[in-house]
């Protein structure tokens, strides 16, 4: 399950069941979540889940490896690690900020809110 505080529009999250591709999050009204899949559906926090940090979803964002665990975003001066554990340190350095991400919604979140732009997720 998600934290409501991190969901926002555009979020990308596990449905469910369907757990092979991301579905986007296009609406939150009154705790219901409106995602699509085929077709828009009506859900509840309770219902989503996060899509773990791995490298191929680092690389949808946008992120270009620069190491073996490091990725680094071409328009921001934002970088990503993974250490032994799989747990990704998102580095800010217009901010001097280091924050612990472990999932897709929550760097969405994090670039959101420093950068005040989108990921772009292929």
């Amino acid at each position: 399950m998600i934290q409501q505080d991190y969901i926002r529009k555009g979020s990308k999250v596990f449905f469910s069941d369907t757990k092979e591709e991301p579905v986007t999050v296009f609406d939150i009204i009154d705790g219901e979540v409106s995602v699509k899949l085929s077709r828009m559906v009506t859900a509840y926090p309770d219902d989503l889940y996060p899509v773990p940090l791995s490298p191929e979803m680092i690389k949808r964002c946008g992120f270009f490896k620069t190491d073996e665990y490091v990725f680094e975003h071409p328009s921001e001066k934002i970088e990503l690690e993974i250490d032994y554990k799989g747990v990704t340190h998102m580095h800010i350095h217009t901010h001097e900020k280091v924050l612990e991400l472990k999932a897709l919604h929550e760097l969405q979140y994090a670039f959101w809110t420093y950068t005040n732009e989108e990921i772009v997720f292929k």
